[in-house]
């Protein structure tokens, strides 16, 4: 079969590898706080 040899995954490119998932909540949590502070800047929260 033809297999490629460098084939990588997609949280190999991520800045922390080993802990991609913490970086991937790490980046909701932060875009739910700028949801927030724009919600509650324009009086809606």
């Amino acid at each position: 079969m033809n297999t490629p040899q460098d084939k990588t995954s997609w949280h190999d490119s991520l800045p922390f590898p080993k802990r991609w998932l913490g970086y991937i909540a790490l980046k909701i949590i932060v875009l739910a706080l700028v949801v927030y502070v724009a919600l509650h800047y324009k009086g809606l929260v």
